[in-house]
């Protein structure tokens, strides 16, 4: 079950956030792999109208065997840009280790989407973007049109 936030509350993402997170393998654009690494980013629609809420998913896999998968969530997200202007936490040291983590660890390979679903609107029409950048790391560029 995936989470998204409402002020200071977690709250259960919508279906199609949770839908889209189920659905990572069929992804048709994710970041680039760096080190048998990659985060992407993704959202149920490209098309939206001013306002209107847009769910961010996010994942990381990771394709090599040899490392550890965090997969208890959710976990916070840092590090996200829209517009190429920082709107979450910047990234901790560790990235992909959360802070005081006691939860599940598994070996990869594999994919963890345990992260809250991050939640924008855009009250003016046009493109906008919305990428996640973990130091090394960057997920693919979303790009959605408000109209």
């Amino acid at each position: 079950m995936l989470y998204t936030r409402e002020g200071d509350n977690l709250v259960p993402a919508t279906p199609a956030a949770q839908q889209l997170a189920t659905d990572y393998p069929t992804w048709p654009d994710k970041g680039p792999t760096i080190d048998g690494t990659r985060i992407s980013i993704n959202s149920p629609q490209s098309h939206y109208r001013p306002s209107d809420p847009i769910h961010i998913v996010h994942a990381v896999e990771i394709l090599t065997p040899g490392q550890d998968l965090h997969v208890m969530g959710p976990k916070p997200i840092h590090g996200e840009w829209v517009d190429d202007v920082l709107a979450t936490d910047p990234p901790t040291p560790t990235p992909l280790i959360p802070p005081l983590y006691d939860g599940r660890v598994l070996p990869s390979p594999g994919v963890d989407t345990n992260y809250e679903v991050t939640t924008y609107t855009f009250t003016t029409p046009g493109t906008h973007t919305i990428q996640w950048r973990l130091g090394p790391l960057t997920s693919n560029l979303l790009t959605l049109k408000i109209s």
